[in-house]
C-alpha cells in the first residue's frame, strides 16, 4: 500500500495502527494533558532534584517525573557513593547534606563523603513535600512537545497510558539528554578517538565489613589478582590496573560498603539490548568479584545485600549549547561572569582493553561551568541539567560527578521559574544576575 494510501487510511481510523513492509504506522491521535505547570523537570536524579527543588522555591508550580519508584537517581537506584564535590554548593545542595549529616547518614570517606542511600530516599522526598512539588514516579518523559521551534512540555508514558505534559519551562535532567534530542537538539556523543563512551559500571552494596580501609585502588586490585592466581579461576578482572578501580566505600554503617568495580565496555546507551546485556554481565561480575573478596580476611563474612537497579552510565548525550565547556577551560582554569558552579575534579576517563588513553588525569585548574552551557542553541523553552549540559568529552569527564551536577540543577531551576515568572526564553536571561543570585544563596565561586 503506498504511503499515501496508508496515511488516508489511518486518518479515517484514529486509534489503529497497520503493519506494512516500511513499518508500522500510527494513526495521528489526541493526548490528554495531565497537567499544565510553570516548570516540568524530567528526572530527578541529582540534577533534576537540584531544579525542582530550587524552582519551587521560587513559588513556581512543578511537576517532577521519574521513571524509578525514588528519588536521587544514580544516588539511589545506582548505589552511587560517594557524593563528589560536596563542598562550596551552597543552596540546595547545603541543605541536603545538613539533612543527612542530622539523619547520621553522612560521612567522611578518603577525602569526599558517603551516604546512606535509603536515608537519602527519604529525605529528598521529604524536602519534595514540603515544597509541594508535584512529584510522577513509574513515568517517563518518551518525546518533546516542540511548537514554533519552542519546547512547550513532554509527553509522558506510564501505567496510565500517554499523556502531555504542559510548562512554561521544560528542564531535560534525563542524563542522556532524552527531551533535548527528542526537540531536536544536536548533540555530541562519545570519544573523538574512537567515538565510544565511558565504560558503565554496575555498583552493589555488601554487608559485614570488617576492619577494611582504603586510601588507592591499586593495593585492593593486587590482593585480587593474587587471589585470582592462586585460586585458577576462570574469570579475569574487569578492569586494569590504575587508580579507577576497586574500590569498597564504606558507608556511614561501618560494616556496609558500595563497591565500585564492576565495567563493561564500548556499550551503546541508547540501545536498550546492548544495556540489557551489559546489566547481566556486570551483575555476574559483581558476584565473581564477591568470590574473590571473601578469600580476604576483612571480607570473610561479607555478603551482596543489593545489586543497583539501574547500570552507572558515565556518559551519553551532550546537548550543544550557547557555549561548551571544553578541554581549553579546563587547562586554562577559565572563570565565567555567568558561572553556575565551579569544578576541581579531574579528568576521570575510564580506559579499556585496547582502548585508546585519552585524557584520564590531563592537566586542569579549578574552573566554572558558565550558564550558556545549560541553554541549548537549538531550540527555546528549554533548559540542561546534569550529564547532557554542553561540554566537549574531557570536560565532561571532570563535571559529571554527582556534587557539580545537582550544582546545574539548583542554577536550571532557579532560572526556568524566574524565566516563567517573567515570560522569559532561558536564553534571554541574564547570566550574570543569575551568578549574583547564586551568591547570595552561599554558592562559592572561583576568586576572580
Amino acid at each position: 500500500m503506498a504511503a499515501a494510501s496508508n496515511e488516508k487510511w489511518l486518518r479515517e481510523n484514529p486509534g489503529l495502527k497497520r503493519i506494512t513492509g516500511m513499518g508500522v504506522w500510527e494513526a495521528p491521535r489526541r493526548l490528554a494533558v495531565r497537567r499544565r505547570c510553570n516548570v516540568l523537570v524530567c528526572g530527578a536524579g541529582p540534577a533534576g532534584l537540584g531544579a525542582a527543588l530550587a524552582a519551587a522555591d521560587e513559588g513556581a508550580e512543578v511537576v517532577l517525573v521519574e521513571r524509578w519508584a525514588m528519588p536521587g537517581g544514580m544516588w539511589t537506584a545506582g548505589l552511587v557513593n560517594p557524593f563528589f564535590e560536596a563542598r562550596n554548593r551552597g543552596y540546595i545542595v547545603r541543605e541536603l547534606i545538613d539533612r543527612l549529616e542530622a539523619a547520621d547518614a553522612w560521612k567522611l570517606w578518603c577525602n569526599d563523603y558517603c551516604f546512606d542511600p535509603e536515608v537519602m530516599k527519604l529525605t529528598i522526598e521529604d524536602m519534595l513535600r514540603q515544597r509541594k512539588v508535584h512529584v510522577l514516579y513509574y513515568s517517563q518523559a518518551v518525546d518533546a512537545i516542540v511548537e514554533n521551534g519552542r519546547v512547550r512540555g513532554a509527553v509522558v508514558e506510564s501505567k496510565a497510558g500517554r499523556e502531555a505534559i504542559l510548562a512554561d519551562v521544560v528542564i531535560d535532567a534525563t542524563g542522556d539528554g532524552d527531551v533535548a534530542a527528542r526537540a531536536g537538539c544536536e548533540f555530541a556523543f562519545g570519544s573523538p578517538v574512537d567515538g565510544f563512551v565511558q565504560p558503565m559500571t554496575l555498583m552493589f552494596e555488601i554487608r559485614d565489613i570488617h576492619g577494611f580501609r582504603q586510601r588507592d585502588s591499586r593495593g585492593l586490585y593486587d590482593r585480587l589478582a593474587a587471589a585470582l592466581a592462586e585460586r585458577g579461576n576462570p574469570f579475569e578482572l574487569p578492569f586494569p590496573r590504575y587508580n579507577a578501580a576497586p574500590y569498597v566505600i564504606t558507608l556511614p554503617c561501618d560494616t556496609a560498603g558500595a563497591v565500585q568495580a564492576t565495567h563493561v565496555y564500548q556499550v551503546n546507551p541508547l540501545d536498550p539490548a546492548e544495556l540489557t546485556a551489559a546489566t547481566m554481565t556486570t551483575r555476574e561480575q559483581a558476584h565473581q568479584l564477591m568470590s574473590l573478596l571473601k578469600t580476604l580476611p576483612e571480607f570473610a563474612d561479607s555478603r551482596i545485600t543489593n545489586t543497583a537497579a539501574s547500570i552507572g552510565l558515565r556518559e551519553s548525550r551532550r546537548v550543544t549549547g550557547i557555549y561548551r565547556v571544553g578541554a581549553e577551560d579546563l587547562a586554562e582554569g577559565r572563570r565565567f561572569d555567568d558561572a553556575v558552579c565551579s569544578v576541581r575534579f579531574g579528568v576521570d576517563i575510564h580506559h579499556g582493553p585496547g582502548q585508546t588513553k585519552s585524557g584520564h588525569g590531563a592537566k586542569m585548574q579549578p574552573y566554572e561551568i558558565p550558564y550558556r552551557s545549560l541553554v541549548p542553541r537549538d531550540v527555546r523553552g528549554l533548559l540542561l541539567a546534569g550529564r547532557c549540559i554542553s561540554g566537549d568529552h574531557y570536560a565532561h569527564a571532570s563535571y559529571r560527578v554527582t556534587g557539580s551536577m545537582m550544582a546545574t540543577g539548583q542554577a536550571a531551576g532557579l532560572a526556568a521559574a524566574r524565566c516563567a515568572a517573567q515570560n522569559l526564553d532561558p536564553a534571554e536571561l541574564d547570566g550574570n544576575q543569575l551568578h549574583a543570585e547564586l551568591v547570595r544563596r552561599n554558592c562559592l565561586f572561583l576568586s576572580r
